[in-house]
């Protein structure tokens, strides 16, 4: 119920909201396009077809297939859709990769009066920041919006999905974007990437590609330290793995 009264006062309230600041600004747009459909909070349906995937944020996902929905995905999809407003017409302004492996698009979205929806629904709770070489254009707008919301608990940082997971007791059901907390044991290279090792079998790995982004001395610093990374969870044969493109997925937890 806490949530409907949240939406309502959402929709009533976002035109008293002050326009964003410079580095969440459009700057240059590249493109126009009405939505005609939302799918979840980071992902939409154009009129012209294409469908478009919010860059910068993550949502929780809608459960398809029989599988349930992760906390929170139901009103991020609705805050979506009411800060779209009736017309839906938007501004694309597009990163450095202008597609993902699903093919989908990879764009900020603007309001008509240049507000951006990926920002406000950050700041607002309903979606994390991610990092995502090479988009990382205003990934300080996002960062500094999700420390607003939270610091204030708003969304889905007052779910106990979103807090921090112990390393230790990562299992086989615990996959898909999530707070990952732990101690770094040990750093080990091999051909292709740096693996951290965590208590349990948890690792997170970074490609030697996504290296350039880290300082040269920044990953051995974590080792014996307790870090705090995001990231998707997938089960590797030797256990869990996060893999960390940035170094805003990775943080001292101290």
């Amino acid at each position: 119920m806490k949530y409907f009264y949240f939406l309502v006062f959402l929709l009533v309230w976002q035109d008293a909201w002050p326009a964003p600041d410079d580095i969440c600004a459009p700057g240059n747009t590249h493109d126009r396009g009405q939505v005609r459909h939302v799918y979840d909070g980071d992902t939409v349906l154009l009129e012209d077809g294409r469908r478009l995937r919010l860059i910068g944020i993550n949502a929780p996902e809608i459960g398809r297939d029989g599988k349930p929905s992760q906390p929170g995905a139901e009103h991020a999809r609705g805050a979506l859709v009411r800060i779209l407003g009736r017309n839906r017409q938007v501004s694309l302004r597009f990163g450095k990769e202008r597609n993902d492996r699903y093919g989908r698009i990879l764009a900020h979205l603007y309001l008509e009066n240049g507000r951006n929806i990926n920002a406000l629904l950050v700041e607002q709770g309903f979606a994390a920041a991610i990092a995502v070489p090479p988009n990382l254009d205003l990934l300080p707008c996002y960062a500094r919006a999700e420390a607003m919301a939270r610091k204030k608990g708003r969304g889905i940082w007052s779910t106990d999905y979103f807090k921090p997971v112990p390393a230790r007791r990562l299992n086989k059901g615990v996959k898909g974007f999530r707070l990952l907390k732990g101690t770094v044991r040990k750093i080990s290279p091999s051909r292709r990437s740096i693996w951290l090792e965590l208590e349990g079998k948890a690792a997170l790995r970074i490609a030697r590609k996504d290296l350039s982004y880290f300082e040269s001395d920044e990953i051995a610093r974590y080792t014996g330290r307790t870090i705090l990374a995001r990231g998707w969870i997938y089960h590797g044969r030797e256990g869990p793995v996060m893999q960390i493109r940035h170094p805003f997925s990775l943080q001292l937890a101290e």
